[in-house]
């Protein structure tokens, strides 16, 4: 089986802890240090979206997927994406706003760098600690399983 779903975002946007979660794995999220890949999921480190240099290997991977899945954290202020980034990928991406749950949070904002980034609607807002938002991800992942 290949995985379905590249997950690409900054260091510490949340995408290994999003995997765990969609998974329901009970392991510690740790530093990604290179892609991995499971039967759903392809996990990037945040650094091949930060520097320029790596964009390729994201592109690359997403010819092994049915999706893209861009994470934003909430917290994170600074544009990770460069304008328009997501439009080189042949494939859906779907935004995710990650840690709505913590202090500070600023899902508008977060929103704002997606859409800034070439993301379009649906944008998902989670949290893995409280699990919300996640229902509407797992729906989507059953549906792209289906086809």
């Amino acid at each position: 089986m290949t995985a379905k779903i590249l997950l690409i975002g900054g260091t510490g946007a949340g995408k290994t802890s999003l995997k765990l979660r969609m998974s329901s794995e009970t392991a510690k999220a740790t530093k990604t240090q290179v892609l991995t890949y499971d039967s759903t999921f392809i996990d990037c480190p945040g650094e091949y979206l930060e520097i320029p240099r790596y964009y390729h290997v994201l592109i690359d991977a997403s010819h092994m997927v049915s999706e893209i899945w861009a994470l934003q954290d909430a917290k994170g202020f600074r544009a990770i994406y460069p304008p328009c980034f997501t439009k080189v990928f042949n494939k859906p991406v779907v935004g995710i706003v990650t840690k709505i749950d913590l202090p500070d949070a600023d899902s508008l904002k977060a929103i704002a760098l997606l859409k800034h980034a070439g993301i379009e609607d649906p944008i998902y807002l989670t949290s893995a600690v409280t699990g919300a938002g996640y229902e509407g991800l797992k729906s989507r992942l059953k549906s792209i399983e289906l086809k």
